[in-house]
């Protein structure tokens, strides 16, 4: 996942779509590690509508890669899983992104 900016919106809604913002909301709060199917879950709760598993296990594995999450790698039916959990709080993820902008602005 690549970090867009899209100045048009505000605070996280630069980077993120609606479903990302309450996937990470929902692991900022949780005290446990969630799978995928939980996230999903929770957050067609919260957004009804169609958002799919495979967009939320996309978002959550490119979040992994970026830095905003861990996991952690079970075994289970059918092969291995993950279980994720946030590397930062909401504000350590906010300051993360203002420092990763201000870096790339340094290069004009």
């Amino acid at each position: 996942m690549d970090l867009n900016l899209d100045l048009s919106e505000m605070g996280l809604g630069m980077f993120f779509k609606p479903y990302q913002i309450e996937s990470l909301d929902l692991l900022w709060k949780s005290k446990e590690i969630l799978s995928s199917r939980q996230v999903w879950e929770q957050v067609n709760e919260q957004i009804p509508g169609t958002i799919s598993r495979a967009s939320i296990i996309n978002f959550l594995n490119a979040s992994v890669e970026n830095g905003l999450l861990d996991f952690k790698e079970i075994s289970g039916k059918g092969g291995y899983r993950r279980l994720y959990s946030s590397k930062m709080s909401k504000p350590e993820t906010s300051v993360f992104l203002s420092e990763a902008v201000r870096e790339r602005l340094q290069t004009l």
